[in-house]
């Protein structure tokens, strides 16, 4: 059984470098606000969700996003804007935990590794 993470990011650039960081873990990458929607609505079954504010563009779309899963979802919700203040926006959303964008993997791995949703970090 594969742990599921949720990146909400819409520059490639920054969600590859992910995927190249988090290997072992099955990554679903959504590049828009109705593209993460949908893939939770697919399957919510994720470990954790990776949440950048401007999906796309300049201005915080993924606030209003954040609190409607979290509704439902109750796993790790990791706010990761290059913005320090949009980042405190999704935390008041709903978001645990703020990352810099390129400490995400390793700020990640703890996370999961703490709650103990990811049983092989070593």
């Amino acid at each position: 059984m594969s742990t599921r993470i949720l990146i909400v990011e819409d520059n490639r650039d920054v969600q590859m470098f992910y995927k190249d960081l988090l290997i072992g873990l099955e990554i679903v990458c959504a590049f828009t606000v109705e593209e993460a929607r949908q893939a939770f609505m697919d399957n919510s079954n994720f470990a954790a969700i990776v949440m950048d504010a401007c999906v796309p563009g300049d201005e915080p779309t993924t606030p209003p996003l954040v609190r409607d899963f979290r509704k439902t979802f109750k796993g790790p919700m990791i706010a990761t804007s290059s913005d320090d203040g949009y980042n405190n926006e999704l935390m008041a959303a709903g978001c645990d935990y703020k990352s810099f964008k390129y400490n995400l993997h390793q700020t990640l791995l703890q996370i999961l590794h703490d709650k103990t949703l990811l049983p092989h970090f070593k």
